[in-house]
């Protein structure tokens, strides 16, 4: 009788230390933050994907071969592959706030979605640089902390998004590319490049490009 009455009384805490937190994944790029040959442009941000996890970043692997999944995320802007390839708490955030219909955000535009989460949860999402190849924006291989010394955290952490190339197709200037989402005559039309993960610096913006802010939602 006592085991059962701890078992409970411990499934009760669990259940009053889950929180919800509203996420907000904001364009913060402008019309003249990416440089080109024809002159400045803003840098549109895809639907993206999110997970909710406790060990590494189940998104990608560093020096590893991007998944068929982020592929297709990272070249495309789908991220339907790869939330249904990581089951569980994964999911797609593709409706821009406001809006009606999934697409892309462009300055001034935001995605919204909801996790519940318990500490030593972390977040980990990517959406796709859509002035690229292959590029795509993510955490690094930690995630996102979601409480810190067992509070939930709540402000700006853009701070541990990184922007990332997933190796899988050769890469043309940012921006001018006709491989390139914005240019591209057909999906996945650009040639294979057979590399890997890899951390990147963009050439070319003269600002941000993205904001993620975090909020526990009462």
């Amino acid at each position: 009788m006592k085991r059962t009455m701890v078992a409970v009384l411990a499934g009760l805490f669990l259940v009053a230390s889950a929180e919800t937190f509203e996420v907000r994944v904001e364009n913060v790029s402008t019309p003249e933050t990416l440089a080109t040959m024809k002159g400045r442009v803003a840098v549109p941000l895809s639907p993206g994907v999110f997970v909710v996890h406790r060990s590494l970043n189940p998104l990608f692997v560093p020096a590893g071969m991007a998944s068929p999944g982020l592929e297709r995320l990272a070249e495309d802007g789908d991220p339907a592959l790869l939330a249904k390839a990581l089951g569980g708490r994964a999911g797609v955030f593709a409706t821009p706030l406001g809006k009606a219909a999934p697409a892309p955000i462009f300055p001034g535009q935001a995605y919204v979605f909801r996790v519940s989460a318990e500490p030593g949860d972390r977040l980990s999402l990517a959406t796709m640089f859509v002035q690229s190849n292959d590029w795509f924006y993510a955490p690094g291989p930690k995630g996102i902390p979601l409480f810190m010394d067992g509070k939930p955290i709540a402000g700006d952490v853009t701070r541990y998004l990184r922007l990332w190339d997933a190796g899988t197709e050769v890469n043309e200037p940012a921006g001018e590319g006709m491989h390139q989402a914005p240019r591209q005559k057909a999906k996945n039309a650009g040639p294979d490049e057979m590399g890997v993960v890899h951390e990147v610096t963009a050439k070319g913006l003269s600002g941000p490009v993205i904001r993620v802010t975090i909020q526990p939602v009462r």
